[in-house]
């Protein structure tokens, strides 16, 4: 697992319609434009996640609890 992987602050999970992007630390779902960021392809879970943990790791302060 890469270092930066460690500390990722969003990750994906399985939900009943497909795959959940969610915050680590609280363990809620992702919401992005007022659109909770469930029942996604595993792609875009993959993707939106990634996007979200490389503006976590660059210090975007809009990335607010």
């Amino acid at each position: 697992m890469p270092e930066d992987r460690k500390t990722d602050r969003f990750a994906l999970r399985r939900d009943r319609t497909g795959w959940t992007v969610y915050e680590v630390w609280t363990g809620e779902p992702v919401v992005i434009a007022m659109v909770t960021q469930t029942g996604l392809s595993e792609a875009d879970a993959q993707h939106t996640a990634d996007l979200m943990n490389r503006r976590a790791r660059g210090g975007d302060r809009s990335l607010r609890q």
